[in-house]
């Protein structure tokens, strides 16, 4: 099962961030893929079904599992009981704790699964939390300049292995959900956001097409892919800062 089997849903509230998304997406990722992501100019609480049902949300999260602020905030009103909102963060410390002795360094992917936990039944039919960590603490990380690249990547590596390693037809992921990484109080702006976004998607479904090249790349191949993602902070980009939706 490749990443192609895979539908993602990219909402943002943003429109300046789902408009770059979209720019970029279209210029990067094959029609194949390209039909299968969506791009929502809405919050979460204002989806409706089948949109508002997914198997897996994106955390973006930082690098200790607080999901209590931003985006990972409303994962916790969305998934965890009303009276217990700091559920989602003790599951999602509990395995990293057991993954990462309590630690995601950024740029990593940890699924966290819901079942047998009190978050289990949750209106949006969510089966895992994927906490890819965009930073160590909340801070400015426009000094990271691929960070997203490596997020997005990780998370594409992370569902893929998780689909391949799951039982047929059980635990098998096929809808996520995600929103800009970084781009709150990380001052990603949406143009990196949308650019190495499909940058990675295109780099992933190529090496899943291409497995002989990957598996062994020359120098040639490898610099080609990186001066592809160099060139998505190398551009002028406006002085004035900017926060997503989600942190207004």
């Amino acid at each position: 099962m490749g990443l192609q089997e895979l539908s993602f849903i990219i909402l943002d509230p943003s429109t300046s961030l789902t408009k770059a998304l979209t720019s970029a997406l279209d210029e990067h990722v094959p029609d194949s893929m390209r039909d299968r992501i969506s791009v929502v100019n809405k919050k979460l609480s204002d989806l409706e079904p089948p949109q508002s049902h997914f198997d897996c949300i994106v955390s973006p999260a930082n690098s200790y599992g607080r999901l209590d602020g931003g985006f990972d905030l409303v994962i916790s009103r969305a998934l965890a009981p009303k009276d217990d909102i700091d559920a989602i963060t003790r599951i999602a410390q509990s395995v990293l704790y057991s993954r990462w002795k309590g630690y995601a360094p950024p740029g990593t992917c940890t699924m966290v699964p819901l079942q047998a936990t009190v978050c289990e039944n949750n209106p949006h039919k969510c089966a895992y939390i994927a906490l890819v960590p965009t930073m160590r603490v909340p801070e400015e990380v426009t000094w990271n300049r691929e960070i997203v690249y490596n997020c997005v990547w990780s998370l594409l590596n992370a569902l893929t292995h998780h689909n391949e390693s799951a039982e047929e037809g059980a635990d098998k992921i096929s809808t996520v959900l995600m929103t800009g990484l970084g781009t709150g109080v990380g001052y990603i702006s949406p143009e990196v956001f949308g650019k190495q976004t499909a940058l990675a998607f295109k780099h992933f479904l190529d090496s899943e097409a291409h497995p002989d090249k990957w598996s062994s790349l020359q120098w040639r191949d490898a610099d080609a892919y990186s001066r592809e993602v160099a060139e998505t902070y190398r551009q002028p980009e406006k002085k004035a800062r900017w926060f997503s939706g989600f942190q207004k």
